[in-house]
Order: structure tokens, then C-alpha cells, then sequence
């Protein structure tokens, strides 16, 4: 597990794994940043759509800089409109904090999750450093069984719930395609994120609690 530190800026206590600081916005690795503000969402207390989009930024262009995989996760909550139907509105937050909880004892300490701000059935991102598209699709079926075997009674009725996972793949860049192929963060934001939502998209159509995988670049 890892342990606490302190901000550099505002000296509140955070993660010593944190990237920013919840409090304050600063980078603890780049104090010559401007502080992102605003990026924990209030209902699940994890990472929000903001906050994921800046790292998958900052990942990729990391990943393509030093040739290292990267792999983005887009995990959707099954049966979300008969959920949201029979369970009240604080049954459903609770239950979104309860699955944010659940998702972050199914990752590594070096990946980071966050709860996605789009319409429709509740969504989470999921950054994985240096990982592949094989070591994704572990990934994803490692959180779909833990999501899967946990009893979320106390949330609500629904005892047990499933999730749909999409992942993207920024694979290795031979040596002589690194100029060619870098791309500015914004379009690397989007294109990574986009890309996973299209997996699991497409995933949708061999029906609930599968794991889907397309490829941004490969080798």
C-alpha cells in the first residue's frame, strides 16, 4: 500500500503516489506548473474527467517520447437505466463510492482511476503505465471478476453488479517513426480516451461484462 506525503505548496496530506494534489491543484512532480483546480469528483472522492484527461496527456506523450506501452481503460456499469430505476438517488451514489472503492483495490499502485462526467450509464477511466494491450485485457478481466463477485447489498437491492471494460493501446514506437509519428497532448487525449470508448462500444454487441481492446498504435 503505498504511504502519505505532504504537498510541497499547501502541505495537506495526499497519497505519496498522488501526481497532484486534491487540495490545492499543484503538480508534486513539476512545481513550475499551473495548479489544476477542481479535479476530484464530490461524489466518489476519486479522480474526475478533468483530472484523467491531463494524465492520459501526459502519459502519452511520455509513452511516446521514451517508446513505452500505455493502455487507457473505459469501464461502464451494466444495466445502469434498471439500476438508477429501482434504487433512490443516495442509494446510487453510494453505490457509485462503493464501486470506486472496489475499483482501487483491483489496480496497481502505479495505475490511476477516475470517475468519467458522461451522460448516460456511469462511466470510470482507468490509466495503466507500461502496459500493453495483452497486460490491458488482464487488467480489465481482473476488475470485471473482483466487481463481480463483490455484494453491493448494502448500497442498495442489487447484490451483485457487472462492468464492461474498453481499453486503448499506445504501443511501441520503433525509434525512426518518433518524430513522424508524435501527436500534441490534446490530440493524444483525445484519440486514447476515444478509442477505448469505441472498444467498448463495440464490445456491446456480444452483450454485458466483457472486455474489449483496440490499438492506437502498435509496434
Amino acid at each position: 500500500m503505498p504511504g502519505m506525503a505532504t504537498c510541497w505548496y499547501c502541505n495537506s496530506e495526499l497519497p505519496e503516489t498522488a501526481p497532484y494534489c486534491p487540495s490545492c491543484g499543484h503538480s508534486q512532480a513539476d512545481r513550475s506548473s499551473s495548479p489544476l483546480f477542481g479535479v476530484v469528483d464530490p461524489v466518489t472522492g476519486i479522480w474526475n474527467s478533468k483530472f484523467i484527461n491531463a494524465l492520459v496527456g501526459q502519459e502519452a506523450n511520455r509513452a511516446v517520447r521514451y517508446h513505452r506501452p500505455l493502455s487507457v481503460l473505459v469501464v461502464e456499469l451494466d444495466h445502469a437505466e434498471h439500476i438508477h430505476n429501482e434504487l433512490e438517488q443516495i442509494q446510487v451514489e453510494a453505490l457509485l463510492r462503493e464501486i470506486s472503492e472496489r475499483l482501487g483495490l483491483a489496480i496497481r499502485d502505479t495505475d490511476t482511476v477516475a470517475f468519467l462526467d458522461a451522460d448516460g450509464p456511469p462511466h470510470f477511466a482507468i490509466v495503466l503505465p507500461e502496459t500493453d494491450g495483452q497486460g490491458a485485457t488482464l487488467a480489465a478481466d481482473k476488475i470485471r471478476r473482483s466487481i463481480a463477485s463483490h455484494d453491493f447489498s448494502t448500497a442498495g437491492n442489487w447484490q451483485r453488479i457487472t462492468m464492461s471494460c474498453g481499453a486503448a493501446t499506445i504501443g511501441v514506437l520503433s525509434r525512426n517513426d518518433e518524430e513522424a509519428g508524435l501527436m500534441n497532448r490534446r490530440e493524444y487525449t483525445g484519440n486514447l480516451l476515444r478509442e477505448a470508448y469505441q472498444a467498448l462500444e463495440a464490445g456491446r454487441s456480444g452483450g454485458t461484462n466483457r472486455t474489449s481492446v483496440g490499438a492506437l498504435r502498435s509496434q
